[in-house]
């Protein structure tokens, strides 16, 4: 039996080792330094461009400035590279070039302060879910230094990232009250736009104006847009408009969210409205109606025997007539309607629910729900 030896190769200088170990190409280390509880490396490049961009020319070095990045952390130390670059001028007087910086991206990007390894890492981690808080703090560093890098390697990496437009098939437009502008009442509004085929978010919209929400899908490929088979969004006339306009072929779907609220809405309304008129005020604590509010609003299966017992009792004192009853009947078949998962049933639901809410002999309330746009109901899964 022959036996193979593997050739291992070694380096024997300590300088070596640390240019070794840094594991950049084409960088000399000159110096190490520990400031505090950071370490940190001086590097210089040993190939730099010494021929000016603009004319070609033979180009001298002028300055050495030290540049300092945040690198990632050794043996759990955080760690600094401070660069010596090199600034060159071009000898020929004609040359509209002033001067020049030697950059390398495998070191670190321009207007960066983290290094190009240190950067994609954090860039990953804040990806996975990680506060920028605690990247930072993990690095020792400012919080702005961490998330720049971040905002800088993101667009290039949405760029090329063109799996999450296509495959999707169902996109889904919400808006979000996103941050406050000022003390008066006045927020701004951001518009999510998501992969709902696939679970994802595909963009966020610093607006929900129609311009702006309409832009980003004109912009988008029409291969992508033609194959948007629908198109889920809240009560919005804005995103209705969007769907309608930009996405004519896409199915328009009101998601499950925004339609039980607005049920649970119209109950609530007609629950104040019976409470007034049967009692001649607003609801107080050993009212009927006042007492089973947070019950009607509760789903039906989350209701223990107890719970539903004192709802039919109190419904029984405080609703004589029914409407609060049959407006709960509606609202809970709303809700089987969005967990239905066969088509046919659910159309057929739909149908049932809209002609049952805009029977004329109903309360004003069931009547509003029944008024929806039937189009945008049948496909809700």
């Amino acid at each position: 039996m022959t036996i193979k030896f593997k050739s291992t190769f070694v380096r024997g200088e300590p300088i070596q080792i640390v240019e070794s170990l840094v594991g950049l190409k084409d960088i000399r280390v000159l110096a190490y330094r520990r400031i505090g509880r950071d370490v940190e490396l001086v590097i210089e490049q040993t190939v730099i461009q010494r021929t000016c961009p603009n004319c070609s020319g033979a180009g001298q070095i002028k300055e050495r400035p030290t540049v300092r990045y945040v690198d990632l952390p050794v043996y759990g130390q955080p760690m600094r590279l401070a660069w010596r670059k090199h600034r060159l001028i071009c000898r020929r007087t004609d040359c509209v070039g002033a001067s020049w910086t030697s950059a390398d991206h495998r070191i670190a990007a321009k207007n960066c302060l983290l290094t190009t390894r240190c950067a994609k890492w954090a860039t990953v981690q804040v990806g996975t879910g990680r506060a920028v808080s605690d990247v930072a703090g993990e690095l020792s560093c400012d919080w702005h230094t961490v998330n720049d890098a971040v905002m800088t390697y993101r667009r290039a990496l949405l760029a090329a990232d063109r799996r999450r437009l296509n495959a999707t098939t169902a996109i889904g437009l919400d808006e979000t009250s996103f941050v406050k502008l000022c003390s008066r009442r006045g927020r701004s509004y951001a518009t999510t736009v998501a992969d709902v085929a696939n679970h994802q978010i595909i963009e966020i919209l610093p607006t929900r104006s129609y311009v702006d929400v309409a832009g980003w899908i004109d912009r988008q490929p029409d291969a992508w847009k033609h194959r948007i088979r629908f198109g889920a969004r809240d009560m919005s006339n804005t995103y209705a408009a969007v769907n309608t306009v930009m996405l004519p072929r896409a199915a328009q779907v009101v998601d499950p969210f925004h339609c039980v609220q607005l049920a649970n809405r119209a109950l609530d309304e007609i629950r104040r409205r019976v409470q007034r008129e049967q009692e001649g005020h607003r609801g107080r604590r050993h009212d009927p109606l006042y007492r089973v509010r947070r019950v009607l609003l509760t789903g039906e299966e989350r209701l223990d025997a107890k719970a539903t017992q004192r709802l039919s009792s109190l419904l029984q004192l405080g609703d004589p007539h029914g409407e609060v009853a049959l407006a709960y009947r509606v609202k809970e078949r709303i809700r089987e309607f969005y967990r239905c998962t066969d088509i046919d049933t659910a159309r057929g639901m739909l149908s049932e629910l809209i002609e049952h809410c805009l029977h004329p002999g109903l309360p004003p309330e069931p009547n509003k729900l029944g008024s929806c746009d039937p189009s945008v109901g049948p496909v809700l899964r």
